[in-house]
């Protein structure tokens, strides 16, 4: 339960629920019957009669459609946001590589979006911003010029501190 109640506490799944039916609160009820061990139920009574509505505790999160436990999961997502190697993760954890590569994608565009709605603009009238390039990439035979390769722009605000990195 410690775990449910930590999903919960950080708005990974939802920590009260809305019965679809009668409009009224749901409880959040242990149910073994299901591989998460509980389940959103209405238990509004109306004419002698309970309304008796459930939801999975999963529904609305971006745990909805995955057939991982929760657990599962949030170990996978921990792995892949530490930069572990999929070849590993898929070791440790015996996950398909199909599996690997589908979430690891999610993880990524989850974390762009993230990203992309809460970033703000840097700089304007009186500001100064630092700017930086690199280019990373394999030397061929270990001499010469850099011939292919990930450029990386970022800058700094002077004063604030805030930061951008983009990639091209």
């Amino acid at each position: 339960m410690l775990f449910l109640d930590f999903l919960r506490e950080t708005g990974l799944i939802k920590s009260e629920c809305i019965c679809h039916k009668c409009n009224s609160p749901m409880k959040f009820a242990a149910k073994n019957s299901l591989s998460d061990g509980y389940s959103w139920i209405c238990r509004k009574s109306t004419n002698n009669k309970v309304c008796g509505a459930t939801k999975t505790i999963r529904h609305g999160s971006w745990f909805t459609c995955s057939k991982l436990r929760l657990g599962e999961i949030f170990m996978l997502t921990f792995e892949i946001i530490l930069g572990s190697a999929t070849s590993e993760i898929g070791q440790t954890y015996s996950f398909s590589s199909a599996t690997l590569a589908d979430w690891s994608q999610f993880i990524n565009e989850v974390i762009l979006d993230y990203v992309e709605n809460n970033s703000e603009k840097i700089g304007g009238a009186g500001k100064i911003v630092e700017v930086d390039e690199s280019k990373f990439g394999k030397r061929k035979y270990h001499r010469g010029h850099a011939v292919e390769g990930q450029w990386v722009f970022g800058g700094v605000e002077r004063g604030s501190g805030k930061l951008f990195t983009t990639f091209f």
